[in-house]
């Protein structure tokens, strides 16, 4: 009987151990994943939209004063690449239908162009880019004062103009 009531002993002590051992590795199995899935899901997509060329922001024709002093208007073509990254693990991205592109000047964010982007689709941990983007200005006006900015940025090489893509809600 003494044998019986040994091996009952190490029968229960071996189920002890399995349920500590269970209890140290749920909680830390647990925050690993949590930790994973709470930084994964922080790799929001990343969008750009740069720039690579320009038509109708000439200093020389398009950029002069015009009939009116104080106003100016001007019908600037951007040709711009639009980018999207996926950062996750998990996720794709994706540029949506009726994504457009906005074209602005400087600090005050001088609507001067926009653009329709074509709808694209990443996979995780993927990137790519349109190159074939176009925003169009008609007529925009442009007071005196900024057009003279503009025209004297556009000399130097540094103008401040920015392009964004956003969705149209």
């Amino acid at each position: 009987m003494g044998a019986s009531s040994d091996s009952g002993a190490s029968k229960s002590k071996r189920c002890q151990q399995f349920f500590v051992g269970v209890c140290i590795a749920a909680p830390v199995v647990i925050l690993v994943v949590g930790f994973t899935l709470m930084f994964d899901s922080s790799n929001t997509p990343l969008y750009s939209a740069t720039i690579t060329a320009v038509s109708g922001l000439d200093p020389e024709t398009d950029l002069r004063q015009q009939s009116r002093p104080g106003t100016g208007t001007l019908s600037p073509v951007f040709n711009l690449t639009v980018g999207v990254a996926s950062h996750s693990r998990r996720e794709g991205a994706r540029i949506a239908p009726g994504t457009s592109v906005k074209v602005s000047y400087s600090h005050l964010r001088l609507p001067m162009a926009s653009g329709h982007v074509p709808d694209a689709r990443v996979g995780p941990r993927e990137s790519r880019e349109l190159p074939s983007v176009v925003a169009r200005g008609r007529e925009v006006a442009v007071l005196g004062f900024l057009m003279d900015s503009l025209a004297e940025e556009m000399r130097s090489g540094q103008g401040h103009v920015r392009g964004r893509a956003h969705r149209e809600r």
